[in-house]
């Protein structure tokens, strides 16, 4: 617990400073993090006994990467080009490699793993790109926050709220498991807190940056960050207990990797994203 707490100390208040920041600090983060996220994974991979071709992967998380930049600052739309673009690449590039048992494998868990991580970190690059519409009002008004800051926020925050409520609730009354095979710890008294923490991120969100959202369209996104969060988490845990790891990484005491930091929002960060564009932009 004391390695997490000064974890959180360290790293929250460079991911605040970045969102704060602008677009492109942010983006930088995200594409570290992606960077990083990517190399835990073919890690895990290989240490499963699977075989992913690194160099390649990452080729092709930058084309996805790349095109949701270009969709956050153009507004053009070549995300449809970059999917077919790593497609082919990718199996031009493992096409060499027929002779090999697994070269199949290796196609599909590059690939995989590319899409994984660039399309899913790319959703984040879009939330800190919306500007519309604008705040109104809020306890952080006087700081003139930009809106992409305040629905970044908002995602993390609904997420983490989850994240956190779940862990001291499940810690302190979890009884009934919830996937006792895939995440041991996990129980459904956990989730029900993690809900009512995502609840809580949403609303404190809503507050203070003064949100356009109505009091119900503000519980929806908490919602889906209670349900996409676990989600995530857990389809990282099933990465993990393929590959026989308990951690994806090692980087963040007390946390592991990266992957093990991001895996909530990777799903709850798209969830939030589509509906806000229904609920917000029509």
């Amino acid at each position: 617990m004391v390695q997490r707490v000064l974890s959180a100390v360290v790293l929250l208040p460079l991911v605040v400073v970045c969102v704060w920041w602008g677009f492109w600090p942010f983006t930088a983060l995200v594409v570290a993090a992606a960077v990083v996220g990517l190399s835990e994974l073919y890690a895990a991979f290989h240490h499963g006994g699977y075989q992913a071709n690194q160099a390649l992967g990452f080729v092709l998380m930058a084309l996805v990467l790349g095109a949701m930049i270009v969709r956050a600052t153009t507004g053009v739309d070549l995300l449809a080009l970059a999917l077919a673009l790593m497609v082919m690449i990718s199996l031009a590039a493992c096409a060499s490699r027929h002779t090999r048992h697994g070269a199949v494998a290796e196609w599909a868990l590059t690939l995989g793993g590319a899409l994984y991580m660039g399309s899913l970190m790319g959703f984040l690059i879009l939330l800190r790109a919306l500007e519309t519409p604008p705040l109104s009002g809020g306890l952080l008004a006087p700081l003139q926050p930009q809106p992409g800051a305040a629905w970044m926020t908002l995602a993390l925050m609904a997420t983490w709220g989850q994240d956190v409520f779940a862990y001291f609730v499940g810690k302190r009354w979890g009884r009934r498991k919830m996937a006792p095979s895939l995440s041991p710890r996990k129980t459904w008294e956990g989730a029900a807190g993690g809900m009512l923490g995502a609840l809580a991120g949403a609303f404190l969100s809503w507050v203070l940056f003064g949100l356009p959202l109505s009091l119900w369209a503000t519980a929806l996104v908490g919602i889906i960050a209670g349900v996409a969060g676990p989600i995530g988490d857990l389809s990282e845990s099933f990465i993990k207990r393929q590959a026989g790891l308990k951690d994806a990484g090692s980087l963040i005491p007390g946390h592991g990797g990266i992957l093990d930091r991001i895996d909530s929002v990777l799903f709850s960060a798209p969830a939030i994203y589509i509906v806000l564009l229904i609920l917000v932009q029509g």
